[in-house]
């Protein structure tokens, strides 16, 4: 455990034996795009870990955090880190990459529980807005190249050439959901909903644009109630 204040471990990125696998996840990062400062945060929410990259064998799960006046998506490389990120525990984490939105945590990463006297007051308000779905007229409205969570109806399912195309709908619009790859092994049909975590908001033609697939992107399927 560690108190509010202390510096930030010293991590010596060196690799050994059983961390070869590991540490390919992280070539491409170099050692001064880690950040040393050590963000205390409160777990708000994550997902089962999921495997991204099924060649590999590559795991990951992904989890929204919050300070007292800031909300963070994570994306954590190490499923050993899983019961840390329990919803409402309060971590500490340090050596970390900001890259695209998110906090990605890897293997020489450090996360540490915090002293249990520490508290921290999330406001309700900022609770609400990191687990509220967004509208898809918003979504529509909003830059392309960002990535998106939500929980949506799916209102139309398609096949084509290796992907599966969901027409999700509210009572401000509908967007298609383009998957492809691993995700597309899914059983979702018309009136079920999709749980979508990272997913990209890419442009199309129209204006409305569509969310995709990408490798880190997450699906759970909410069956819809079967009435007899």
């Amino acid at each position: 455990d560690i108190s509010r204040g202390h510096a930030a471990p010293k991590i010596a990125l060196r690799v050994v034996p059983d961390q070869k696998s590991r540490i390919s996840q992280i070539k491409s990062i170099r050692e001064n795009e880690f950040q040393s400062d050590l963000k205390e945060v409160m777990v708000l929410n994550a997902t089962e870990s999921f495997v991204y990259e099924p060649i590999e064998q590559k795991k990951m799960f992904h989890a929204t955090v919050a300070t007292e006046n800031e909300v963070f998506r994570v994306k954590v490389f190490n499923i050993d880190l899983k019961e840390k990120f329990t919803p409402k525990k309060i971590i500490a984490i340090s050596n970390y990459v900001c890259r695209s939105g998110f906090l990605e945590v890897y293997p020489l990463t450090v996360v540490v529980d915090v002293n249990a006297d520490r508290k921290m007051e999330i406001p309700q308000g900022l609770i609400r807005s990191a687990n509220t779905t967004p509208k898809i007229s918003y979504l529509c409205s909003q830059a392309k190249g960002s990535f998106v969570n939500g929980v949506f109806e799916v209102h139309k399912v398609s096949e084509k050439k290796k992907q599966n195309y969901y027409e999700i709908q509210d009572n401000t619009g509908k967007m298609e959901v383009v998957v492809h790859g691993r995700l597309t092994t899914i059983n979702c049909e018309e009136g079920d909903k999709l749980k979508l975590t990272c997913f990209e908001l890419a442009p199309k033609s129209g204006n409305n644009g569509e969310l995709r697939s990408v490798i880190h992107s997450h699906i759970k399927v909410i069956k819809a109630d079967k009435k007899t």
